[in-house]
């Protein structure tokens, strides 16, 4: 009688089994789509055009005649008639901060007659790092409300101020 009660549970699944088994089984999943959601993304942002493109270029060309040429440029200068094309290259890694892993600028320079005077390709590397200085107007009220200022400038209140000695 042991014997096939024995038998009969090699053939079937207790509740036990089926629960350890889908454990697993969501454990699994779960890991694989872990991995999936972290793996890196890259997003393109801007526009340059390529070598080829720019070879074409004369120099003199005209502003407009750049621009047909070459499509509309992302930024202009902000002094003059000069025009930039960048192209940036930004790596997503899961829940991290985008890093830029690439990015590329041209600059194309206008002389003061209209015509184009240079073509300049720069890179990441050419980048500089520019030191931002924060300037900060102290401010002499201290955390002290309405009234406490008001009762505090009561005291330097000087009358003289008021008659005019001529």
């Amino acid at each position: 009688m042991r014997q096939e009660q024995g038998q009969a549970q090699m053939g079937m699944d207790t509740g036990r089994d089926r629960i350890g088994r889908g454990m697993r089984r969501g454990v699994v999943v779960l890991g694989l789509a872990g991995l999936a959601a972290c793996s890196p993304t890259e997003r393109y942002h801007g526009y340059v055009p390529d070598a080829a493109l720019l070879d074409t270029i004369a120099l003199g060309a005209s502003r407009d005649a750049v621009i047909e040429t070459a499509g509309q440029p992302t930024t202009a200068g902000a002094l003059g008639d000069d025009i930039y094309y960048v192209r940036s290259v930004f790596r997503h890694y899961g829940f991290f901060a985008p890093e830029e892993v690439s990015r590329e600028v041209v600059a194309i320079s206008f002389a003061p007659s209209g015509g184009v005077s240079n073509v300049e390709r720069f890179d990441l590397s050419d980048g500089r790092i520019v030191p931002l200085t924060r300037r900060v107007t102290e401010d002499s009220v201290e955390n002290g409300t309405f009234l406490r200022q008001l009762a505090g400038a009561a005291g330097n209140f000087d009358p003289s101020a008021l008659i005019d000695d001529e």
